[in-house]
């Protein structure tokens, strides 16, 4: 990950999920009635997290052991306004069981601590077929009902794959949560791709899609 430059980039996903938590959300949500427990997954640099520290939210931000000196800074810089331990970085092995664990009991410190987040973020999470497994066990171990988890920056599947990142991650989702596919209004109508090309009729977006009339693009 560190010879790669992974955990050290900020990515137009963390952006994104960045901008949606400071944009998309009403005046006082982070805080009101109390501070919400957050955990950003894949952390890297800490943008997303750096971001609900100045919006008021108390803050695990969690990666891998050797990403956590870089992380931890970031946090730093952006926690000078913050309440006295609202962020802090944890490291996280997905597959791990005992690391899982150890994010649960700390989310269950404290007066309003249940085990559980109240708002999970991840940004370019699904970057392998391996990863899929591991990634769904971890938002499962630390997600209720009333958790709010957002994910962004799964790749655009290529014309070289016979199975997509997004297929793993479609095909995996329902052994851990309920699953609906929703149209989202005034999205792509026929494609799923940056490129426009349409997208592969076989693949797992499109078969799912097709009793419901909708295309891969439109879900």
């Amino acid at each position: 990950f560190i010879e790669n430059a992974i955990g050290g980039v900020v990515t137009r996903a963390s952006e994104d999920l960045a901008r949606w938590a400071a944009e998309a959300t009403p005046e006082g949500y982070w805080t009101m009635p109390r501070q919400k427990r957050c955990v950003e997954l894949g952390s890297g640099c800490g943008l997303v997290s750096g971001t609900l520290l100045k919006l008021g939210a108390r803050v695990i931000a969690t990666d891998l052991e050797e990403l956590l000196p870089h992380l931890e800074y970031n946090l730093s810089l952006n926690a000078k306004d913050s309440s006295p331990g609202a962020g802090e970085a944890q490291a996280l092995d997905w597959g791990s069981e005992d690391a899982r664990l150890a994010l649960q009991e700390k989310l269950g410190d404290g007066d309003a601590g249940t085990g559980k987040a109240e708002a999970v973020f991840s940004a370019n999470c699904i970057y392998s077929h391996d990863a899929v497994d591991s990634f769904l066990r971890t938002i499962h171990a630390i997600t209720g009902p009333e958790t709010l988890a957002l994910m962004c920056g799964v790749p655009v599947p290529s014309d070289s794959e016979e199975t997509s990142y997004l297929d793993s991650f479609l095909g995996a989702a329902p052994s851990f949560f309920d699953c609906h596919l929703l149209h989202i209004p005034g999205g792509a109508d026929k494609s799923g791709r940056s490129d426009g090309r349409p997208v592969d009729s076989e693949s797992l977006g499109a078969r799912l899609g097709r009793p419901y009339g909708l295309s891969a693009g439109a879900l």
